[in-house]
């Protein structure tokens, strides 16, 4: 048993299931009222994500090191492996958005009143507090499902740029691994250019869905769109970053490709 595999799936679930939950904050700042707050206690399980991410890539890059070191040939498979678990991570996430924004509801209450995280993290231990998570697990509602039918009123736009966004996200740092496995005497280049590579999903993500997302849930908090549509709006962001994760596997072995390019042309 590959024990460094499961730790890598692992991680790269619970860095997925994070991702997506985080548009758990748009729902319970509709529901709060309070946008400011809903984002700082956001901020604490982004942190979680973010210590993942940071775990994560140094034993993926040292495994792949290894293997090299050792002449032994690394297999794409290894990294679509990697990549089914964002998938994974991702659906896990959706399905688990309607007991999260539950559940940080309240403790978005919590921080407006303790006006500190760490208060906020000592009174959250405690029986009450697991009492609250069970009362807050549910199931995505039907209705969830049945507003991704009404197609008319998707963004067509934002749909698809959270695609494309989570393509590259996904595949960024694995596709610069593999494309130093495929040339090891390029793979220190190959790997610096994961910031070029996930640049890209970064800059649609930061100039075009974020602003998009903002705005939409300032309006929804101006009573200026309705509810049930900016619901509507999460299901089909949720779905097209869950089909970006799919994508990300024939993205894979081209961005590979590609990087060994411009690994070799600079």
């Amino acid at each position: 048993m590959n024990y460094t595999l499961i730790l890598l799936v692992v991680l790269t679930c619970i860095i997925n299931f994070i991702l997506i939950i985080s548009l758990s904050v748009r729902i319970v700042s509709t529901r709060t009222k309070r946008i400011s707050t809903s984002n700082s206690l956001f901020s604490l399980i982004y942190l979680i994500g973010q210590f993942s991410y940071n775990i994560q890539i140094p034993i993926l890059a040292k495994y792949v090191e290894e293997l090299l070191v050792s002449n032994v040939e690394l297999s794409s498979i290894f990294f679509r492996i990697i990549l089914l678990a964002s998938t994974f991570g991702a659906i896990l996430g959706a399905i688990s958005i309607p007991t999260i924004h539950r559940f940080m509801s309240r403790g978005v209450e919590l921080l407006h009143h303790n006006h500190s995280v760490i208060n906020l993290i000592k009174k959250s231990i405690s029986i009450s507090t697991v009492i609250h998570l069970k009362n807050s697990a549910k199931w995505p509602d039907k209705l969830n499902f049945v507003r991704l039918k009404n197609m008319e009123k998707m963004n067509v736009e934002i749909f698809i740029l959270n695609i494309l966004v989570y393509t590259f996200m996904s595949t960024s740092m694995l596709s610069c691994l593999y494309a130093g496995a495929l040339h090891p005497e390029l793979r220190t280049t190959s790997l610096s250019l994961s910031g070029f590579a996930g640049g890209i999903g970064t800059i649609i993500m930061l100039l075009l869905v974020e602003p998009y997302n903002s705005i939409l849930t300032d309006k929804v908090i101006e009573e200026k769109v309705s509810n049930a549509y900016f619901r509507q709006h999460l299901s089909f962001v949720i779905l097209a970053r869950i089909i970006g994760t799919l994508m990300s596997q024939f993205l894979f072995i081209p961005l590979s490709k590609m990087i060994v390019w411009v690994a070799a042309w600079i």
